[in-house]
């Protein structure tokens, strides 16, 4: 089955290099990407035009891919997460591809990742509550052609839920 990489991740170049100020400026973004360009050029030191201008070469290289607002799943009404393994029948022409699409269709489904191991799925998807969720599994997972089988588990609780990428500010 070919393995396709996930848009974020096509790309197979080496991790670029970045000097402490840049370092910095990612550091701070990913906690608060609404901290005004002034705001961030003190904390880091720059002048607010310098700042701007590295903030944008970070943009323009794709290190930052896109700005969004993290929303409450509970506030929002989708305070169900299930994590699903999904396995594809091997013999089915395109499984992957057909799979990968109609995931990426569905909103409900926050992440889609293909992963080596004993599955070839990972999903992290949301729900209103479990009646719900099942209505997904029986209306999706049960019906969409290429799935082999899946298994589900209902996250009881996060211990820790981050956007960040570790970023080395020494």
């Amino acid at each position: 089955m070919r393995r396709k990489q996930p848009e974020m991740h096509q790309r197979e170049e080496p991790a670029q290099v970045f000097d402490a100020i840049d370092r910095r400026i990612m550091s701070i973004l990913q906690r608060d990407s609404l901290i005004a360009n002034q705001d961030l050029a003190e904390r880091i030191g720059l002048s607010p035009p310098a700042c701007l201008k590295r903030v944008r070469q970070l943009r323009r290289t794709g290190v930052i891919g896109r700005t969004v607002a993290l929303l409450s799943p509970a506030l929002t009404g989708f305070p169900l997460l299930t994590v699903i393994r999904v396995k594809l029948e091997l013999h089915v022409k395109n499984a992957a591809d057909k799979f990968e699409k109609l995931m990426v269709a569905l909103p409900r489904v926050q992440q889609c990742l293909m992963v080596a191991g004993d599955f070839d799925y990972v999903l992290l998807v949301r729900s209103r509550d479990v009646n719900h969720y099942q209505e997904f599994a029986r209306d999706v997972l049960a019906a969409a052609p290429g799935i082999r089988s899946y298994a589900s588990e209902i996250v009881l609780s996060i211990a820790k839920d981050s956007t960040e990428i570790p970023i080395d500010t020494d």
